[in-house]
Order: structure tokens, then C-alpha cells, then sequence
């Protein structure tokens, strides 16, 4: 059975590091400098901790309900 993507804890995560890897190819061929490229990467970074934290403190959650 497939896995749908709202159903995946790291879907915020892997939308924001693969809007990053695009952003950052864009913006490479197209001849950018490398300041927006520095914010997409602090934007994706910012994204992955929120996560981590969101994903840690719902497999909490759940160890305590289990209980």
C-alpha cells in the first residue's frame, strides 16, 4: 500500500530541502548571486529543526499514551 504524502511525519521537511535544491539550481544557471541561495538554505534548515521537534515530541506523546 502506498504511503500517502499527508500521512508522512517529514513531508514539511522533504518540500522545503527539495525547494532549496530547485531554488538553488535556478538561481545557478540564471547567474544570481549567492545571498538568496544562503536564505532558501537558512529557510530549509529552519524547517528541518521545527520538524525534528514536532516529530520527537509527537513520538512522546504517544509512548506516554500508551502507557
Amino acid at each position: 500500500m502506498m504511503l500517502l504524502n499527508n500521512e508522512h511525519p517529514w513531508r514539511f521537511t522533504i518540500g522545503s530541502w527539495g525547494g532549496f535544491i530547485l531554488a538553488a539550481i535556478l538561481l545557478f544557471v540564471f547567474g544570481s548571486n549567492i545571498y538568496p541561495i544562503l536564505g532558501f538554505l537558512t529557510g530549509a534548515i529552519i524547517v528541518t529543526i521545527g520538524n525534528l521537534i514536532y516529530v520527537l515530541y509527537t513520538k512522546r506523546k504517544s509512548k506516554e499514551g500508551e502507557k
